[in-house]
């Protein structure tokens, strides 16, 4: 039971007054003002704490007994007073934001109003931090959601699963998937092989991330891409699991133009080397043929065996000479006399030349020309020598009455593609990158310049050419022409 002390002491006004001051949040009471016929016409200030008062600014003598609207007439027209009176007339407690642009600094407040008598008391919580960090944090968001959309290079994020949860713009453009068939997409399908997609997840999820590291990456068409991975696995507090997040570089322009400046290092190396040895080979080789001939002059019919050997070395000095000038031209920028017509025209024209092998050899032919008209600036005859001596490598690479010949050309974005494949005996990965190169070849009777001399003449159209290789499986040369 109180003491008589202890209940004067708690009912005291003053004592009521120091704890209402003292609490963090405004406080204020109002008194209903009604008409005669009983509806609230405005309300009554009958109690503002201290903090409510440096709140609105005001002292309290300019407040108290005054009316609200009349003090305060934006909370008419902002619709604060609907609710403090939708609190009086239901008895139904409001907790709402509310927002004051035209105080002297913009403020956020969190109130809440209950039914007090006739009137109600309203607490007000001044929230304008929080309102603004997360403004700032919306701000933040949505700067780092626009960089994201807007970069160049394609972002990911993907689950523990590797089903995709989040791609960027560049990612579809990048390898041709529509935001629909993203929305169902695991990220292992842009791997060329599992073996490389392998070596992924492992390298993330032991903890050492991937960090500049190469792959071959597919298009949704099967077209490879050389990529440069960086992908880490966080921690999604939010969702509760681990999540993959990475960024993909396309490297396949920057890796064909170092091919491209390769190249041209080892053509005007191997120009250089041809020149040197034309120089120093053709003079004494022409002095041996012009002794030749005096020699078959004076070296009398009846020697045994003598036109045998004057034609085995004439026939040698001749195949070093051809030697040497197939090695000049291989290396030798073309000079091309270049007309637009259609490719497909070009490529009916160099099967017209090996199509007896293909018939002799009992092979099948196999055209996929597109009917889109293909017209590009084109050497005629050096570019059919090109076709030509690709398609007898392919010819030479099957089985007689097993090979399957197939020429495609089609338009692809900005490229006119011309597509050879055989399903001939392939070249292995440790031979492939060595395909192109002057005097490397496989065959017993070749020279190792025919390739050589394909390449050159495909990039003096401003073109390049690619193969890929399977051992047993075939060989397909792609020669890509800018349009």
């Amino acid at each position: 039971m109180r003491k008589p002390n202890e209940a004067h002491l708690v009912e005291s006004p003053v004592f009521l007054k120091s704890i209402l001051d003292s609490a963090l949040d405004g406080i204020m009471s109002f008194q209903s003002i009604r008409s005669e016929d009983g509806q609230i016409e405005d309300f009554r200030w009958v109690y503002v704490n201290e903090i409510a008062l440096s709140m609105v600014g005001l002292p309290a003598e300019k407040l108290i007994n005054q009316n609200l609207l009349t003090v305060m007439p934006e909370n008419g027209e902002t619709g604060l007073f609907d609710k403090y009176k939708s609190v009086v007339e239901t008895g139904e407690s409001l907790v709402f934001e509310q927002h004051y642009p035209s105080l002297e600094e913009d403020r956020w407040f969190k109130i809440s109003a209950v039914k007090l008598e006739d009137g109600f008391t309203v607490t007000f919580q001044d929230i304008s931090e929080y309102k603004l960090a997360l403004v700032e944090a919306d701000s933040t968001d949505e700067r780092f959601r626009t960089l994201f959309e807007e970069s160049m290079d394609p972002i990911f994020a993907a689950d523990e699963q590797c089903k995709l949860m989040d791609a960027n713009k560049a990612l579809s453009a990048l390898f041709g998937y529509t935001p629909d068939e993203l929305k169902e997409f695991n990220i292992r399908i842009l791997f060329q092989s599992d073996e490389d997609f392998n070596t992924f997840i492992m390298l993330v999820r032991r903890g050492e991330g991937v960090e500049e590291v190469e792959f071959q990456l597919l298009t949704k068409d099967e077209h490879i891409k050389s990529c440069c991975i960086n992908c880490v696995l966080i921690e999604d507090a939010a969702l509760g699991h681990q999540i993959f997040l990475g960024v993909i570089r396309d490297m396949t322009k920057r890796k064909l133009a170092e091919r491209g400046i390769l190249r041209a290092e080892k053509l005007a190396v191997t120009g250089k080397i041809a020149r040197s040895i034309a120089h120093e080979v053709r003079n004494p080789l022409t002095n041996l043929t012009l002794a030749l001939d005096q020699l078959r002059d004076e070296v009398p019919e009846e020697v045994e065996d003598a036109d045998l050997y004057f034609s085995i070395i004439k026939r040698n000095a001749d195949r070093i000479g051809k030697l040497i000038s197939d090695l000049l031209n291989s290396s030798k920028p073309k000079s091309l006399n270049r007309l637009s017509q259609p490719v497909n025209e070009i490529l009916h024209s160099s099967l017209e030349l090996v199509t007896d092998r293909l018939k002799l050899q009992d092979m099948k032919l196999t055209l996929e020309l597109t009917e889109e008209p293909l017209d590009y600036p084109l050497d005629t005859d050096q570019f059919q020598v090109a076709i030509v001596n690709l398609l007898v490598n392919a010819i030479e690479a099957m089985r007689p009455g097993e090979g399957h010949l197939t020429i495609q050309s089609l338009a692809q974005d900005r490229f006119v593609l011309i597509i050879i494949r055989d399903n001939g005996r392939g070249i292995s990965q440790e031979n492939i990158n060595q395909l192109f190169e002057p005097f490397y070849t496989a065959k017993k009777e070749g020279t190792g310049l025919g390739l050589t001399s394909v390449q050159n003449i495909i990039n003096s159209h401003g073109g390049e050419i690619d193969v890929s290789s399977e051992l047993d499986q075939g060989t397909t040369f792609t020669i890509s022409l800018p349009r």
